[in-house]
């Protein structure tokens, strides 16, 4: 069961990063062609998945109003995916889908094959930075949630500056400066010091599902009369969640890994459940629960024509020529 579950997941986090990088080369022969003045391939909608502050906006937008902005329709049904998949499972989007996610776990299994021996931060030193992302997500949803007016939310979310957030993202990443390169250098040298730093400390997307997945009614339980003490599914975990101590793993940084599950050698001590068992997944479905659960949000959103953006060529083709002159509104 070990290695199919593994097989499984990677095939699952590399047939998304595919699908990522398929969105990205997509979405780069729709700016070349803007930029040259030539027939518009098709916009891969995807590439909204990567403007998370227009995706809150817009869900801001459809919780107070019940409308679906045009711009980016697509990101916002991303992010729904996202929250449904870790109500189902908790965080299983980092852990199973987030191309993110799977660069933080090839490095840290790296760094297993190179150094196994290494420790966490210390308690002292991991509260305080495991504050960091959440303070990046209370920010923002200030500014969205409460410093915001309705009219002045939708006043961005149909200003030029948003209605190219993804081409705008595009120049950020094709004319990547230095600083932003050592910036990001740094996060990978540190993600192989301290392994998933982007995604314990500093990712405030995975700060929003964490409320989300403490509410889910499944999650791994351990039952003590089974368990053998053996600790072999906290030396699984790579989060460092001391697993083999909880009665059930409530953690923010559980991604429903299954790798617990796994490694425990006594039958029922470990499951994917209920608080009263009443519905169990095996390590080996999860995936196709979690998929199942991001795939259906995005077919509802294609169904009820909320998935293509409905911002017009002309306007791309007005507008991506002067994306150097575009700033942050009020900036």
């Amino acid at each position: 069961m070990t290695a199919v579950t593994r097989k499984i997941r990677l095939l699952s986090q590399s047939a998304f990063l595919a699908l990522v990088l398929l969105i990205g080369l997509e979405f780069h022969f729709f700016v070349q062609a803007l930029l040259a003045g030539g027939d518009l391939p098709r916009r891969p909608p995807g590439v909204e998945g990567f403007l998370p502050i227009s995706s809150l906006m817009s869900l801001r937008l459809l919780a107070q109003t019940g409308e679906v902005h045009p711009a980016h329709p697509a990101g916002l049904f991303i992010l729904l995916g996202a929250l449904a998949m870790s109500l189902a499972a908790p965080k299983s989007f980092c852990g199973w889908l987030c191309p993110f996610g799977f660069l933080s776990e090839v490095i840290y299994g790296l760094r297993r094959r190179l150094t196994p021996a290494f420790r966490y931060p210390p308690a002292w030193l991991h509260y305080p930075l495991s504050s960091l992302k959440y303070l990046l997500l209370g920010f923002f949803a200030w500014a969205i949630f409460a410093a915001m007016d309705l009219g002045s939310l939708r006043d961005f979310l149909d200003g030029d500056y948003n209605l190219i957030a993804d081409a705008k993202m595009y120049f950020f990443f094709a004319g990547i400066t230095p600083l932003a390169a050592g910036v990001i250098a740094a996060l990978l040298a540190l993600s192989f010091a301290v392994p998933y730093f982007w995604c314990r400390y500093l990712c405030p997307y995975g700060a929003l599902l964490v409320p989300v997945s403490l509410a889910g009614p499944l999650r791994i339980r351990r039952d003590p009369a089974a368990c053998t003490d053996c600790g072999r599914c906290a030396a699984a975990c790579p989060q460092g969640i001391a697993v083999d101590r909880k009665k059930a793993v409530r953690s923010e940084n559980c991604v429903s890994c299954a790798r617990c599950l796994d490694a425990c050698p006594s039958p029922g001590a470990l499951q994917f459940r209920d608080s009263e068992g009443r519905l169990r997944v095996r390590p080996a479905f999860l995936p196709l629960l979690t998929a199942m659960v991001f795939f259906l949000v995005i077919w509802l959103a294609m169904a009820a024509g909320n998935w293509e953006s409905r911002v017009p060529p002309e306007e791309y083709r007005r507008l991506v020529p002067l994306h150097d002159t575009l700033g942050h509104p009020g900036v």
